[in-house]
């Protein structure tokens, strides 16, 4: 049984069952198959039948050529832009081959300002509509909708998928506008503003005269203004995704639980520098749930991503930070705990010096550690730096009067004055003393770094365990988003264990394909993936070529490409490239698109001449065709044939127990490949 008509069967079921009330507000608000996947719409088109080419949509969005961009999936896989062309002014797509008898179709599209959906929270069904981006000051935003909205009760505000907490935010319904109260900081601009009001709080919708036009009663079908069909609507609650199959012949449905963490200070986790150079982390038993995963962060000074390690909630952990591996450096720590759908809650960020060279003092302005021709030096207490670098590193302009051996520098209507050896320095003319005089050390004029920085608004902290001065001019501003998440250039020459196995065993030029789950919890093994890639390629013999398939699950359209190809090449540049493109997010149900990911690379292996071999990675079962139907379009033992056949050699970096390892261990074996434990898979181990 197809996606629709489950959907179908269930709403018919749910109006019988007494769920009509429910049921009508959301009839008369949208199309049937239109919902929310992360920050795109998505809409179900009738199937295919093998000969009809042109497929309408509706949607209540106004969608043009220019304000977003349609793409097209068949049995979830998207369409190349070339072979369809969209008709915006008919919602109307024209495909250049037709679709096989029983093909699904989805149109998926980014959501812009103004844009509404409908979305099942907390049980409820809500309409959900994005606001205008924020700029960092903007706090008070106005909610664009055709609807008359008669209560400013249960509305939900999400800013880059965390739910604000009602004392941070007020909705007034007769003006239409969303205040952000002062307590929380204004949304920046790369941030997602989702703004949800309940069904029940409609009073009508807004004619093109300005006038109020009254809902229907309660029972009736609604007409669609886009194509002037009947619809219906999925009941309250309901978003339109696949129901989670049973197994062959499964009626039942399971609605994904609304991701429930709060972030930023709400956030149910924490993290403690302490003194001993380590790191304590505790995540709460309420981030401990099976569709949640949890990792520790770490970025650089440029905010790059350069270690995410796994974390287990419900428990406390400590990290040395000297395992950890990082080099000298200012680098900033977050927890974050997300789900498989792109739910997302993160702590905030906190700033962590990293001095592999304690015996000296290192300074760290804004985040990023400074370099000194002379030294920084500890005075009684005090630290001392080069006066030139220090003022300029702080945005000043300083000046040097050799006969008086006097500094000044400016900076914003301030003036500081410090003399060679003298304790009293002057702020904008006034006398102040210093706990340490300038001096000249190796022909370096030096000056006290707390009093320097402090004078120009910095605020200045003395950090025991690294043996630095860390100062910062304004509180830092650390994006959490998955968006953020740019992994740092490695300069690591360490090999991965896993790969360096796996090169042994090949032995003449090979055409390798990774096939990579790309879901939500696969973070650190793509990292770890990623750290040491260019080393693999050279481990190999010349002349092989490498690829990628990434996979999340078929059925669910994620904010990426379900299963995404990255073509062949022998150039290890190129190849670290592409990992360097995926991102971990989204996902479904436990079971992934493994099988029809597998299947894709040995398409895409077919009529090579070199050896064939596939890497998979995964910590997931797959979905089986044999188990569930509408989840995958293969059998496990279809596809073991297929490996057989092809003489295609799979390895495995995979859970070594449980369902996943009952699935993944006869893919091994088809073809004499090996299995290596994903536990073992850790950019923390190649620190160790």
């Amino acid at each position: 049984m197809n996606f629709k008509k489950i959907i179908l069967l269930f709403m018919v079921y749910i109006m019988f069952a007494g769920g009509l009330d429910s049921w009508t507000g959301t009839a008369n608000a949208y199309t049937p198959f239109e919902y929310r996947q992360n920050d795109y719409l998505v809409n179900i088109l009738e199937d295919g039948d093998g000969q009809n080419r042109v497929f309408k949509f509706e949607t209540p969005n106004k969608i043009t050529a220019s304000n977003t961009k349609l793409r097209l999936f068949i049995n979830a896989r998207e369409i190349e832009p070339e072979e369809y062309t969209v008709d915006y002014t008919n919602y109307a797509i024209t495909i250049n081959k037709a679709p096989d008898p029983g093909a699904e179709l989805s149109i998926k599209y980014l959501i812009i300002p103004t844009f509404e959906w409908e979305e099942g929270i907390s049980g409820g069904s809500y309409i959900g509509n994005a606001l205008s981006y924020g700029d960092n000051s903007t706090r008070v935003f106005k909610l664009t909708t055709k609807y008359v909205i008669n209560s400013s009760k249960k509305v939900v505000l999400k800013i880059d998928g965390n739910q604000v907490p009602n004392s941070e935010f007020t909705f007034n319904h007769e003006n239409y506008t969303i205040t952000i109260l002062a307590k929380r900081r204004a949304p920046r601009a790369d941030e997602a503003i989702y703004f949800y009001f309940p069904e029940t709080s409609i009073a009508g919708t807004q004619s093109s005269s300005g006038g109020t036009i009254e809902e229907p009663i309660s029972g009736g079908t609604t007409e669609q203004p886009a194509s002037g069909g009947t619809t219906v609507s999925p009941p309250s609650g309901e978003t339109g995704e696949s129901p989670v199959s049973g197994g062959a012949g499964s009626t039942g449905t399971e609605e994904e639980p609304e991701f429930q963490l709060l972030g930023g200070e709400s956030y149910p986790g924490s993290i403690t520098l302490n003194k001993n150079y380590t790191l304590t982390v505790k995540i709460t038993i309420q981030a401990k749930q099976p569709a949640y995963t949890s990792y520790l962060m770490v970025k650089n000074a440029s905010g790059e991503v350069v270690r995410r390690i796994r974390i287990k909630a419900g428990s406390t952990s400590t990290y040395s930070l000297k395992k950890i591996g990082l080099p000298s450096g200012g680098y900033y720590v977050y927890l974050k705990t997300n789900n498989q759908s792109g739910g997302l809650a993160a702590s905030l960020p906190i700033f962590v010096p990293i001095n592999n060279e304690a015996k000296q003092i290192k300074v760290f302005i804004s985040g990023y550690m400074q370099a000194y021709a002379q030294a920084p030096v500890n005075t009684n207490g005090n630290v001392l730096v080069p006066f030139r670098s220090i003022f300029e590193s702080l945005g000043a302009k300083v000046e040097w009067d050799s006969a008086t051996q006097t500094v000044t520098a400016t900076k914003e209507g301030k003036t500081i004055v410090l003399t060679i050896g003298s304790n009293i320095a002057y702020v904008n003319g006034v006398a102040i003393t210093l706990s340490a005089a300038p001096q000249l050390i190796n022909g370096t004029t030096m000056v006290p770094v707390r009093f320097v920085s402090e004078a120009l608004g910095g605020l200045v902290e003395w950090n025991v365990a690294a043996n630095s001065v860390v100062v910062f001019q304004s509180e830092p501003i650390i994006p959490t988003t998955v968006e953020s998440e740019k992994e740092a250039e490695s300069e690591a020459n360490s090999s991965s264990p896993i790969l360096t196995k796996i090169s042994k065993g090949i032995t003449a030029p090979t055409d390798i394909v990774f096939v990579i789950d790309v879901t939500g919890s696969m973070g650190g093994v793509i990292d770890y993936i990623k750290e040491t890639v260019k080393s693999f390629v050279d481990s190999v013999p010349a002349g092989s070529n490498f690829a990628i398939v990434a996979y999340r699950d078929i059925n669910y359209v994620d904010q990426n490409k379900n299963l995404e190809f990255y073509s062949f090449t022998n150039n290890k540049n190129a190849l670290k490239t592409n990992l360097d493109q995926l991102k971990a997010a989204g996902g479904g149900d436990e079971p992934e698109s493994g099988l029809d990911a597998i299947h894709m690379a040995m398409s895409k292996l077919s009529g090579k001449t070199n050896a064939k071999r596939i890497i998979f990675i995964t910590d997931a079962s797959v979905h089986d065709k044999g188990t569930a139907p509408a989840k995958s379009g293969f059998t496990l033992k279809q596809v073991i044939a297929e490996l057989k056949t092809n003489k295609v050699v799979l390895d495995a970096i995979a859970p070594k127990s449980g369902s996943a390892y009952k699935q993944i261990i006869q893919l091994v074996n088809s073809n004499k490949g090996k299995l290596y434990d994903i536990d073992d898979a850790s950019t923390l181990l190649l620190n160790k």
